[in-house]
């Protein structure tokens, strides 16, 4: 920033040569104060040079409307959806919409398919649907685009304390639901259950009505992915006495060897106001991804307006808290270009395996 002194001389030049300076001299500084590619801190290096414009970004292939692929209306996705699409819409200037879903594998087909053209899914979701070895669809998925790994998807379950269950091994023969199907709770609890080589029954309600279910001792267990802790444990806590436990050693062994994406992940005590102990779960990873065909300069200014802007949206939901850009590195796909071209701008090196493809 110039000094008092310098500022008056640059006026005072200013003035003294303004008619020599007709052309342009009214529109050189003007900027949008809402431009992502604004440079508010350059200055002219001499009194009679002009402020070096902005580049202003191409928008004639910019779509008027996004679909944002989140998932159901009370999940923790639908509910940072809710919160990501109106931001969007005011950071771009474009219409985006949070969409309802059955889950992230929906959400990965779903922009996949183009029908979003944005979506949130997880890291083991787009590797498994990149290299064609889901079991949630038959078909191999290469038409989406990595943007940012957001918060994790911790795997927390619950029952009544007077239940007796107190393990995922205790759930043999017991009912247990496990959220919307194709939800990834509902994904990975199986995986759970397989390895573990559990049987039980299995019910696929949203977590209000298991709670309810659970209040009326219909289900016996509930398992929900999300951060911790989860609203929907909160919510049957309120009325009921509650238990929150985690993963074994063993199962965790055995799944890890089947599903290499998953990680040890600890609820520390206290997390859950009656909790007395950390408990071991498992985790993984919840990302922002797109259509491969949308636009470069539109993803970058996304990409840009989400880290730029991340301390208002962590104001909004704490699952922000956990975006940083270094993390970019974990994914687990390619990234889009224009994503791509943001972290390069900010010194982060890519990894190989993430950097653009055609």
């Amino acid at each position: 920033m110039k000094k008092r002194s310098n500022r008056i001389l640059a006026l005072t030049l200013t003035f003294a040569l303004s008619f020599a300076l007709l052309a342009g001299c009214g529109d050189a500084g003007q900027q949008s104060s809402t431009s992502p590619t604004s440079n508010p801190t350059s200055t002219p290096e001499t009194p009679s040079e002009k402020p070096s414009e902005a580049p202003v970004t191409d928008r004639s292939n910019w779509p008027k409307f996004m679909g944002l692929a989140a998932g159901g209306a009370s999940s923790q996705t639908g509910i940072v959806g809710a919160v990501l699409a109106p931001a969007l819409t005011g950071y771009l200037d474009i219409s985006v919409s949070s969409e309802t879903s059955s889950g992230m594998t929906a959400n990965l087909l779903m922009v996949d398919e183009g029908t979003c053209e944005l979506g949130f899914t997880g890291t083991d979701f787009a590797y498994e649907a990149w290299n064609g070895t889901a079991t949630w669809t038959d078909k191999t998925c290469q038409n989406f685009r990595s943007i940012m790994p957001l918060f994790p998807f911790i795997q927390q379950h619950y029952a009544p304390a007077g239940s007796g269950i107190t393990s995922v091994e205790e759930l043999a023969g017991k009912t247990v639901n496990l959220s919307t199907a194709g939800s990834s709770t509902d994904t990975w609890m199986r995986r759970v259950l397989e390895v573990g080589g559990i049987n039980c029954n299995i019910t696929n309600l949203s977590p209000s009505d298991a709670n309810q279910q659970m209040s009326d001792r219909l289900v016996d267990c509930a398992v929900c992915n999300g951060l911790a802790p989860h609203s929907a444990v909160s919510e049957f806590a309120a009325t009921n006495e509650t238990v929150v436990f985690g993963i074994s050693d063993d199962i965790y062994d055995k799944l890890v060897a089947k599903y290499p994406y998953a990680d040890r992940f600890t609820i520390s005590a206290g997390t859950f106001e009656w909790q007395k102990e950390d408990i071991e779960t498992i985790a993984t990873s919840c990302m922002l991804i797109a259509g491969k065909d949308l636009d470069e300069g539109l993803v970058y200014e996304m990409t840009k307006a989400i880290f730029e802007n991340l301390e208002e949206l962590c104001g909004q939901h704490n699952a922000f808290t956990y975006v940083e850009a270094g993390l970019v590195v974990n994914c687990t796909t390619p990234l889009h270009a224009g994503a791509a071209r943001y972290y390069t701008e900010i010194g982060i090196e890519l990894p190989d395996n993430i950097k653009p493809i055609d």
